[in-house]
């Protein structure tokens, strides 16, 4: 309010007050603006920035530290890095708080870790978002994007991506200034075309050297664009080899599209669209698409040339049984409300236990949804199956010495049971009590009983059970590597479980680990039989479901541990209690047997974990499961995260 009274000897005072009231109802209206976009990207706001407090520490006094930018580069060139985002948020944040010197460098790291026209424009964005500025460092960086690849390459990557985040090529090409030099006829012919659209670059570039056959390929794809028979857009993209990002939105509903472009799709690709191509009807028991698609993935070659791990195909098979992912709950509300819809123009059909639409004309909006209540089909489910047994071998091995320990006891597989507490009554409201007849004919009292709902589910992915997660890692060790050992938890500790590296299938291997004798979990007792047993091993993986069970355990059986299972100090030397903490066992195994040993602590269905306090090397706590996991655990046995 004190801007907006303030008055001003040139301007009269009612306008000086208007212009500075539009100025500020500006800058408050774009800092709504980007707090929106914060807030459907998921963060907390532009304070978001403030979360890898490694980065900060690193530039705390303005050093010229690029240590930061060498770590990040050789993460993304190691191919260690999960997300792609996570790199670019990085990048993004040295540009933030770095030394000019740090920012040259960066720079020079973005131009060569974004390669596709998705990994760039994600920079972008954050770059927009956190307001580094668009000066000549950035320019230069958008500049060499543009003028490095191949003309024919960048004719392919931008018309298969045009735009994403809120930025366009014609946008960066604009800002950027890029300056094509006079003999490069045929890029120019690609930076025009996406500055003025095709017409007008063939009219600026009419009948000049090396710019037909970029033409010719841009005519295609707008062919493609604008197209209205799906089995002539079909033709073209399966002679031009066309992806599923040159589609234009209103064919990405017809099976004649997708059969021809679903050769084109890698495994993983193939994996995230199975659910896709099963809402919209095409994997029937006797479509074409289905055959594509069985064929896809029983095909050795097409499997080979991916890293697909088998927990990412298992966790496609779980979420396909289910019909769906798991969704959060704005997606599940929303996803309901489809459903609601649905029903007004569906009926029941008793016999087949299915609903069947009552209509033949589709609405557009119900198109992408016309198959989503069929049952899964099996034959696709028995070929993701069999594609499991394909994957073990796909990424390599790390040649490091493991001992995998799980809890296989029946908690890790069930998929609902209940859990049956005794409830104390309230004070001050009266219960009444059921009476039954007893032996002598007195009434005697039961005790009230609650039931709680408990789902053996994995965090973040809860259509998987913890105990088959834990199978499919330990067996894809297991079968990759040469030093590996496997044991589940006893009463007494652990103990060896000896299952063949040719194993037939998962339920086999299941049948073994829970056959063995089972009992309650102690962190540290992998760790200790390792050290008696003068047995070298260089990681040490514990699977359970959830840390918080060291309750089970007796009082004095609990030394060493915090509340909920978390890292707690020593026993007292005067109650004589035994230290059961997995992380100081592991600093007496180092000390006695190899120096450099790691410590994975999985917990499957919980967040709550905390095995290490943060001061400690190589111990590393895992919550939840996703595709990403596998590759988490072979950089840490490998020492990346050192």
């Amino acid at each position: 309010m004190k801007i907006l009274l303030e008055s001003n000897r040139k301007v009269p005072s009612y306008q000086n007050n208007f212009y500075k009231a539009v100025k500020l109802k500006q800058k408050c209206r774009k800092t709504d603006e980007v707090s929106a976009i914060f807030e459907c990207l998921g963060l907390d706001g532009p304070n978001q920035v403030d979360k890898l407090q490694a980065i900060n520490e690193a530039f705390v006094n303005g050093t010229n530290d690029l240590e930061v930018v060498n770590i990040i580069l050789k993460a993304y060139k190691d191919g260690w890095c999960t997300r792609f985002e996570t790199i670019a948020f990085a990048l993004t944040k040295c540009l933030l708080l770095g030394t000019p010197v740090v920012k040259e460098a960066t720079y020079k790291a973005a131009a060569e870790i974004c390669n596709t026209p998705e990994e760039m424009m994600l920079f972008n964005k954050f770059t927009r978002l956190f307001q580094t500025g668009n000066g000549r460092g950035w320019c230069k960086n958008v500049r060499e994007w543009y003028t490095k690849k191949d003309p024919m390459d960048l004719a392919k990557e931008m018309t298969r991506v045009r735009s994403r985040h809120g930025r366009s090529h014609k946008t960066l090409l604009r800002k950027s200034h890029v300056k094509i030099a006079e003999n490069d006829h045929a890029r120019d012919a690609v930076i025009k075309y996406a500055l003025f659209g095709l017409k007008r670059a063939k009219q600026l570039l009419d009948n000049t050297d090396g710019t037909q056959a970029i033409f010719d390929y841009i005519q295609k794809v707008e062919d493609l664009r604008h197209c209205e028979d799906p089995v002539a857009a079909a033709t073209m993209a399966e002679h031009n080899g066309f992806t599923i990002d040159h589609v234009p939105g209103h064919l990405l509903t017809s099976q004649e599209v997708w059969n021809a472009v679903l050769p084109q799709f890698s495994l993983e690709d193939l994996l995230s669209n199975i659910q896709r191509i099963h809402n919209m009807g095409f994997l029937t028991s006797d479509s074409t698409t289905t055959a594509i698609l069985i064929s896809l993935l029983s095909n050795d070659d097409y499997i080979k040339t991916s890293k697909v791990t088998p927990i990412a195909v298992y966790i496609t098979l779980c979420n396909y049984q289910k019909k769906t992912r798991p969704l959060k709950y704005e997606k599940a509300k929303v996803a309901l409300e489809k459903l609601q819809r649905r029903r007004l123009r569906q009926i029941f059909d008793s016999k087949t236990g299915l609903w069947e639409w009552t209509v033949t004309r589709r609405h557009p909006k119900e198109v992408k949804h016309w198959g989503i209540d069929q049952p899964p089909n099996q034959a696709v489910v028995g070929a993701l199956h069999k594609l499991i047994d394909l994957t073990w071998l796909l990424t390599p091995p790390t040649n490091v010495r493991y001992l995998i320990t799980l809890d296989m006891r029946h908690h890790m597989f069930k998929g609902r049971h209940f859990c049956k507490n005794f409830a104390l009554p309230r004070k001050g409201k009266k219960t009444a009590t059921k009476t039954t007849p007893g032996g002598g004919g007195d009434a005697d009292t039961e005790k009230q009983e609650s039931k709680r709902h408990l789902f053996a589910e994995c965090f973040f992915n809860k259509h998987v059970t913890p105990g088959h997660a834990a199978i499919i890692l330990a067996l894809q060790l297991l079968k990759r590597e040469d030093n590996a050992k496997l044991a589940v938890f006893t009463e007494t500790g652990v103990e060896l479980v000896t299952i063949e590296r040719n194993f037939t299938s998962i339920s086999e291997a299941e049948f073994i680990l829970r056959k063995a004798n089972l009992g309650r979990v102690q962190l540290d007792a992998p760790i200790e039989w390792a050290h008696k047993n003068n047995q070298k091993f260089d990681v040490f993986i514990n699977m359970v479901d959830r840390t918080t069970r060291y309750m089970e355990l007796e009082l004095n059986a609990r030394g060493g541990r915090g509340p909920g299972g978390r890292y707690g100090p020593p026993p007292a030397p005067g109650k004589e209690l035994p230290d059961h903490c997995p992380v100081r066992a592991l600093q007496r195994y180092r000390k006695a047997h190899v120096a450099n040993a790691k410590l994975i602590v999985m917990s499957l269905a919980s967040h709550r974990v905390d095995t290490t306090d943060g001061s400690h090397e190589g111990v590393l706590d895992i919550v939840g499961i996703d595709e990403h996991v596998p590759r988490v655990m072979d950089a840490f046995a490998l020492g990346q995260f050192e």
